[in-house]
């Protein structure tokens, strides 16, 4: 089995399925260690992006329980062990497309693992700004991709006012969402991204959530959206205006906006609401219910009575106007606050009537990685 050994991995590192039960995994195995210094000694080093192939069906010999796919790239990509990478899978036509950010421009290069077994690089793809942490959609060479601008804060005043508050360098932010099509990656590739939604001008936040592609080849979209990230900032240049935060509903088709909604929308300020109406948002995923209806599952907190922290995972059915309906609290004793995945067609998962999650519960002081089974029933 691969070792990075120490921290020589970093996020995301997606997962798919193939075929039967063939579970792929993107890794970044180290190829030299290249100069970087942060003043923290931290360090860095290129890469060779590559696919750990895992087939549990073979338990016998390691060799065959384990092996390696060798993704194609042009000659002179340039990658480094935080090239953000993004990954989509078609199980039934075993084809997989991987995106990796190379590093001399900060555009993705695409790569496809196309049914006859052939690995083919396609031309870069270039959004407006560099952009992360990607989900990817494949299915009978249609490709869909969404992207959250990650910059370092372009306007200097505001960066200046964090740095006072916070007393950090590190400020990246993320306020423009990305999204981009290909009607097929063999005939013509992508087509120029668009910009779904964007908070650049209020100092806000977006998170990319999840990305669902129907039977009609529609891209259904969900982000939350934060018109102001920091309440100090809120103060300064935005006084008089709320604190908010909300779950965000997108449809494309042929790459282009063709509805929006917003699903639910929570207060964000310091002090969290008593009304659970008003929850502070967490995160959330599509997940295709029994009927093959589109649902969304999210997490909210709120505040009880006693003015104790209570927080909530929630099941709401998708109806066709876009509004959320037949909405259940799932039972849970600890659920998810942080980040959260499901068991998605996108990555090649069969979803039936069970909803899987595995994510991170915040007890206040530290995380803990936990794994949630729900039964869907009719």
């Amino acid at each position: 089995m691969h070792s990075g050994g120490e921290a020589l991995e970093r996020e995301p590192c997606p997962i798919g399925l193939l075929g039967k039960d063939e579970l792929v995994l993107s890794i970044q195995p180290r190829s030299v260690a290249k100069p970087f210094d942060d003043g923290g000694g931290g360090h860095s080093w290129f890469c060779q992006p590559s696919l750990l192939g895992i087939d549990p069906l073979e338990t016998e010999d390691d060799d065959r329980v384990y092996y390696d796919f060798q993704p194609v790239f042009p000659v002179g990509s340039n990658f480094s062990q935080h090239s953000y990478r993004g990954l989509g899978v078609d199980r039934t036509n075993r084809e997989i497309l991987l995106l990796i950010l190379e590093q001399t421009d900060e555009h993705y290069q695409p790569t496809w693992l196309s049914r006859d077994g052939v690995w083919r690089p396609l031309p870069l793809l270039k959004f407006p700004i560099r952009a992360c942490y990607p989900q990817v959609a494949l299915n009978d060479r249609r490709a869909h991709v969404l992207a959250i601008g990650d910059i370092v804060e372009p306007v200097e005043t505001w960066r200046q006012a964090k740095f006072e508050e916070l007393n950090k360098e590190w400020d990246y932010v993320f306020r423009r969402l990305f999204y981009a099509w290909s009607p097929d990656l063999e005939a013509v590739g992508f087509q120029p991204p668009i910009e779904i939604d964007s908070v650049d001008a209020t100092a806000g936040y977006i998170r990319n959530l999840d990305l669902h592609i129907d039977t009609d080849d529609r891209a259904h979209v969900l982000y939350l959206k934060m018109p102001y990230q920091y309440a100090f900032m809120r103060d300064r240049w935005f006084s008089g205006e709320i604190m908010t935060v909300s779950l965000e509903y997108v449809v494309l088709e042929k790459g282009q906006v063709v509805g929006r909604k917003t699903l639910r929308q929570g207060l964000a300020e310091e002090k969290l609401s008593e009304s659970q109406d008003l929850m502070r948002l967490h995160y959330g995923r599509f997940h295709l219910l029994p009927d093959g209806a589109l649902g969304v599952v999210y997490s909210g907190s709120w505040s009880d009575l006693a003015g104790e922290t209570e927080s909530g995972l929630f099941l709401s059915r998708l109806a066709a106007d876009g509004d959320l309906e037949e909405t259940i609290r799932l039972s849970a004793e600890r659920p998810l606050t942080g980040a959260f995945f499901t068991n998605t067609p996108r990555g090649g998962s069969d979803v039936g009537n069970r909803l899987d999650l595995v994510g991170a519960f915040f007890d206040g002081e530290s995380y803990e990685m936990r794994y949630l089974g729900y039964e869907i029933k009719d």
